[in-house]
Formats: structure tokens, sequence, C-alpha cells
């Protein structure tokens, strides 16, 4: 690994405040979205912003154990919004039948 300077320490540091930025903005958007697509959207994109910030961190403290958790919550970010999509999926046509 490269040597973490000062210069590269204040680096990493902004990306972390610019991914906690994003991880705020998409927040506000999974709140506020006004369709259900969304906020699915919405939290997607923020599970993939705190695993860069995970990632980021972890070379910053020089902690490897932390990509591993990274990989794990990227797996079940992937699952989760499997299962998300399909509920929604069904409850949308479990409702299109009813309106015809």
């Amino acid at each position: 690994m490269v040597e973490l300077t000062p210069q590269l320490s204040a680096f990493l540091t902004g990306v972390m405040c610019l991914l906690g930025l994003g991880i705020l903005l998409c927040l506000i958007r999974a709140i506020r979205g006004p369709r259900y697509t969304d906020r699915i959207v919405a939290l997607n994109v923020i599970c993939t912003l705190v695993i860069l910030l995970i990632c980021v961190l972890a070379y910053r403290l020089e902690q490897s154990y932390l990509l591993d958790v990274a990989i794990l919550y990227g797996l079940l970010n992937l699952l989760s919004i499997a299962v998300i999509s399909r509920i929604t999926i069904a409850h949308h046509r479990k409702r299109k039948g009813e309106q015809l």
C-alpha cells in the first residue's frame, strides 16, 4: 500500500465528506421521492455509497477486515434490493389485476 502522507490523508477525508454528502442527498430523495421506484433506487445508491465509504475508511485506517465487511454489505444490498423489487412487482401486478 502507498504510504499515507498528510496530503493523501486530507484527500481521503475530503472524499469521505463528499460520500457523506451524497448519502445525505440520497436520503432526502428516498424520503421525498414521489414514486416508490425513486425510493428503491435511492436506497440502492445509499448502500453503494456506504460500501465506497467503508472501502476508503479501510484504506485510511489500514484495516483490511473492513473490506470483508464491505463485500458482505454489498451482497446484502443485492439481496435486499432483489427482494424489495420482487415484492413491489407482485404488489403492482395484484393491484393491476383488481383494476381490470
